[in-house]
């Protein structure tokens, strides 16, 4: 077997873990769009602009996608301007890079891992850099084997090869405390080999090279689309927050619930009607290359709704948009600790707040929905 697993301090593609030089020098205009850009910029409509505060609002992802459409699609569909906040959307590479603009003042919010929010409290306590808004209520890390795999339970993973993104993928932590819980030993239970992402673990599992992917939600549905039917094996975690520089905050509240209500419509449309957001992202940063028209919006569907699976849903009406607990950031934290990868616990009140969340949750829902269910 190749490679056994040993710590890491990286964390998974979208949110690495150290905030290299490289990720700190990225500023809002020094990237562009494609497949080898860091930046997408979506501005909100100039009319009356002067009129309303404006935010920069940055995802953690070298490339957009439309399952990104809980960010983008308040400008498109007016939320952001109707409710009188104006809404620079963008992206850097990874959660660190996202962060690093926080903290320094250049972006205002942005959407990172809350593991990377606590590591980086833990190096500086003072990282000007609040949690305001849960999105991902689910854990974006999971393992997955094909469906008509013998592999049935975690502990059937034993003496199997494990594919991940690379070594120090962010995956890892979330890999090796899925195998403890079943009773493995994540040092010598299973073997690991770096296969990429897309089209290229999906050979490595078809080739029989791997038995299982310990990848992210949407790259495993993104395979799926692929020709594989997947069994997912995962732990209960959230894993990303919506953060705000805590000076703006200060000085900024209204602007910031604005925003974050605009974040609530859109993962309210983005969950009803996922070929409304497709198109919706195609008018905006274009069409795929290579697939038929009704192929690209099957996958592109299928990822997004795989990936809002993660959010909450907008059914249940038992828990308010962006909601979050001091006992879900203990629990990450005591994960971290397990894993090696932070000394002790950070203070909780350094980390979050729900300050914000009863006026987030302000608006018409149902109206929204309707919306969405009209759109075309």
């Amino acid at each position: 077997m190749s490679g056994k697993i040993g710590s890491s301090n990286g964390l998974a593609a979208g949110h690495p873990a150290d905030l290299t030089g490289a990720e700190a020098g990225l500023t809002r205009r020094s990237l562009a769009l494609g497949a080898a850009s860091l930046t997408m910029m979506l501005t909100a409509p100039a009319v009356h602009a002067q009129a309303r505060p404006k935010v920069r609002l940055w995802g953690a992802s070298a490339t957009v996608e439309a399952y990104h459409g809980f960010l983008f699609l308040g400008n498109p569909l007016g939320f952001f301007k109707d409710d009188g906040v104006d809404v620079e959307f963008g992206t850097a590479a990874g959660s660190a890079a996202t962060l690093q603009l926080i903290a320094a003042g250049q972006v205002q919010m942005g959407y990172i891992g809350m593991d990377v929010l606590i590591l980086a409290k833990a190096r500086n306590p003072q990282l000007p850099v609040t949690a305001v808004y849960l999105q991902d209520r689910g854990n974006i890390y999971e393992i997955v084997v094909p469906e008509d795999s013998g592999i049935k339970t975690v502990a059937d993973l034993k003496d199997k090869t494990i594919g991940v993104a690379n070594l120090a993928s962010g995956a890892i932590p979330s890999l090796r405390a899925t195998l403890t819980d079943a009773g493995l030993d994540p040092n010598s239970s299973v073997g690991l080999i770096p296969v990429g992402n897309g089209a290229q673990a999906a050979a490595a599992l078809r080739a029989g090279r791997i038995q299982a992917l310990s990848l992210f939600r949407a790259q495993h549905a993104l395979i799926e689309t692929l020709g594989f039917k997947f069994r997912r094996f995962t732990r209960d975690a959230p894993s990303a927050v919506i953060a705000v520089n805590t000076a703006f905050l200060k000085d900024n509240r209204e602007a910031v619930i604005k925003t974050l209500r605009g974040v609530a419509k859109s993962s309210i449309f983005a969950q009803v009607n996922p070929a409304a957001t497709v198109r919706q992202f195609w008018g905006l940063f274009g069409k795929p290359q290579g697939l038929s028209e009704d192929e690209a919006m099957k996958r592109s569907e299928y990822i997004l709704s795989s990936t809002a699976e993660l959010w909450k849903d907008y059914k249940d009406k038992s828990v308010p948009w962006g909601d979050m607990t001091a006992r879900q950031w203990e629990d990450m934290q005591k994960f971290l600790i397990e894993q090696k990868l932070q000394d002790k616990p950070v203070a909780i009140e350094a980390l979050f707040t729900n300050e914000l969340t009863a006026e987030v949750n302000k608006f018409d829902q149902d109206a929204v929905v309707a919306v969405a269910r009209a759109a075309r």
